[in-house]
């Protein structure tokens, strides 16, 4: 998983080809946001990933029925397990901060 805020990288032949060197399988755009706004607030952050295409490989763009079988047989375990991360951080005493724009 290559995590990018690299908009349309898909019709950049040497994007694509520096992500075929480091083997990335998939890219995510949505955490690279999280991502920066907790660096610059100095906030610790973590993600949890469903991955449900891998556009660096030919048969791996998503479609309506891949969608539909990785909604189908992998939301509801992602959400259980992302609900058990924030319910142990909560019981170790950890506060959100607020973040600063």
């Amino acid at each position: 998983m290559y995590t990018t805020n690299k908009r349309v990288w898909e019709h950049r032949e040497d994007f694509k080809e520096y992500l075929r060197s480091l083997r990335a399988l998939a890219i995510d755009m949505e955490t690279a946001t999280i991502f920066v706004a907790a660096f610059k607030n100095q906030i610790p952050a973590g993600a949890l990933l469903l991955v449900s295409d891998m556009p660096m490989v030919p048969d791996g763009v998503k479609t309506d029925a891949s969608d539909k079988v990785v909604t189908e047989q992998y939301v509801q375990t992602h959400l259980k397990i992302g609900v058990r991360s924030l319910q142990q951080l909560i019981n170790n005493g950890e506060t959100v901060k607020h973040l600063r724009f």
